[in-house]
């Protein structure tokens, strides 16, 4: 028996089910990650925008896997949980620190747009989604998100997809 978040309707969460539903097919490759305020530029950062780890991308964006000095690959993202489309952005290919000091290899998305929920830091702390699959092109993937807009939503995720630890990844599928 699945109960609600207090607060929140089943039929709330359906959209997030339906979702998941939709994009769990075989060749997508999946990764979750709680936004961070770097990210969503609420640190008011020169660089704001999701990382996600560079061997996760590298199958469906093979210039990544080719050379490891390009500088970045161009993609359109869809946030289904918000009903946004952008057009050309930017994985750009960036070495941060990992939790202990050494470094980790990742593509942060840029050339995100002011408006974008990505960037809005009042989803700092949310749980979001990312889906990406290799499109017809060498690097033209599709890539849909999904940002979890209230505590029932992450529950659901939860549920379905497995604990997401904050500061930690959680990739899947391929």
């Amino acid at each position: 028996m699945h109960v609600a978040h207090p607060g929140y309707s089943p039929t709330e969460t359906d959209q997030l089910r339906n979702w998941i539903a939709k994009w769990i097919g075989a060749g997508w490759v999946w990764h979750a990650r709680f936004l961070s305020g770097t990210e969503t530029s609420a640190t008011e950062t020169r660089r704001s925008g999701p990382c996600l780890p560079r061997a996760l991308l590298e199958p469906a964006f093979p210039s990544l896997a080719k050379d490891s000095r390009t500088t970045g690959v161009e993609f359109d993202i869809e946030i289904d949980s918000h009903g946004v489309r952008e057009d050309r952005v930017r994985g750009v290919p960036h070495t941060g620190e990992g939790r202990f000091g050494a470094p980790r290899a990742e593509v942060r998305i840029a050339g995100l747009g002011n408006s974008s929920p990505l960037q809005d830091p009042e989803n700092t702390g949310a749980l979001a989604i990312f889906v990406f699959r290799p499109g017809p092109g060498t690097d033209s993937p599709k890539c849909r998100i999904w940002i979890c807009r209230n505590p029932a939503e992450t529950d659901v995720a939860d549920d379905l997809i497995g604990p997401v630890e904050p500061g930690l990844p959680a990739p899947w599928g391929y």
